[in-house]
């Protein structure tokens, strides 16, 4: 059996808002205190307190909380599963992104701590998501990106990793016009070609920080003038610092199972037995 890495994060600043990104894995999340303003594809949507989220891999989405009135406090926690993990424990995926009422669940998300409790809430929380997420009948005539397109995004990506930095760059390496990929990522992903680049830097530098690397050096690596830029936009991209990161990998390497107070004065830490990885904001 495989043991896969099950990443959680609460986010609970008032105002918090994430510039447009994408996961690998599947995002499922629940509303606990307040709501989040969303957009996924394109396509606006306001998720309340007591709604579960879910987002498919590599959809395009951003979000903003809002503290709730009565309260003045937000909370969202936000589950990060490979589908790998699914197919292993035997859980089907939704058929497309969106939110559902689930008042109960979305309480409950926010007691998950061990990985015992993060697995047993999903296995209660998929199957209401995969019954109400079906696909949606209108999803079948919407356009679908060409081979040719897709074999363009999969070279602009490409050429991102071998260290492309610009879009005259990307355009040299791909043999097309810089016209011709601002068109294709503004239609297809919905990013204009800067945000694409700097997003595909910060995934590869999420996962150099996940790997042991210093901040200091992930930033040079991957293209930022300074470690204070490159926090900055991490931080709006996934909201957490690399440093909370690094501080949450240490902490899962040595098997720790208590909170760790990071120098913002943020809470953060990991439970880590069959890969559960907890980040909190």
């Amino acid at each position: 059996m495989h043991l896969f890495d099950l990443e959680q994060v609460r986010h609970h600043q008032h105002g918090q808002e994430w510039v447009p990104h994408w996961h690998d894995e599947w995002s499922f999340g629940a509303i606990v205190q307040g709501e989040c303003r969303c957009s996924v594809a394109g396509r606006p949507f306001l998720a309340r307190v007591g709604d579960l989220i879910a987002i498919a891999p590599r959809v395009v989405h951003t979000g903003a909380l809002a503290a709730s009135i009565r309260s003045g406090a937000v909370l969202v926690t936000m589950l990060y599963v490979p589908t790998a993990w699914l197919d292993q424990v035997g859980l089907a995926a939704p058929g497309r992104s969106g939110s559902t009422r689930a008042p109960v669940l979305a309480r409950q998300a926010r007691d998950l701590v061990s990985p015992e409790d993060v697995q047993a809430w999903l296995r209660r929380a998929l199957p209401l998501l995969t019954r109400t997420l079906r696909p949606s009948p209108a999803a079948a005539s919407e356009p679908m990106p060409s081979d040719a397109v897709r074999a363009l995004i999969g070279r602009v990506q490409a050429g991102v990793l071998a260290g492309e930095q610009t879009v005259t760059g990307l355009a040299r390496h791909c043999m097309v016009s810089r016209e011709r990929i601002h068109r294709v990522l503004k239609q297809w992903l919905g990013m204009a070609p800067g945000d694409y680049l700097r997003a595909v830097r910060l995934h590869r530098a999420k996962q150099l920080v996940m790997d042991g690397e210093s901040v200091a050096s992930v930033a040079i690596e991957c293209g930022f003038s300074d470690q204070a830029h490159f926090t900055r936009w991490f931080r709006r991209t996934f909201g957490y610092t690399p440093g909370d990161l690094t501080r949450a990998v240490q902490a899962s390497s040595a098997q720790l199972v208590r909170p760790a107070r990071s120098g913002a004065g943020d809470d953060c830490f990991v439970v880590r037995r069959t890969a559960a990885t907890g980040l909190f904001r």
